[in-house]
């Protein structure tokens, strides 16, 4: 996200209804939805690994699956850039 994208959303950010409604909305979706659910939850485990202690040690095949699934993705991305 960039400063434009901050300042285009900056109305949804602060109207807390919005955000109400936005949640409520993903959240219908979620129920109807199994493959954003899966994504959803992959994220929210992603950030509570990433939060959590960095002494923790995956099993080797966790790694290299992880490896794997990040060089096909970004290999796909074919050198797009993120804001």
């Amino acid at each position: 996200m960039n400063c434009n994208d901050v300042l285009e959303e900056l109305g949804d950010y602060l109207d807390e209804d919005q955000r109400n409604e936005l949640c409520r909305q993903i959240d219908a979706h979620l129920l109807q939805c199994r493959d954003c659910r899966f994504k959803v939850d992959t994220v929210k485990k992603t950030i509570v690994l990433y939060q959590a202690d960095q002494s923790v040690e995956l099993p080797v095949i966790v790694s290299s699956k992880l490896a794997a699934a990040l060089a096909q993705e970004y290999g796909r991305a074919g050198g797009s850039q993120m804001d």
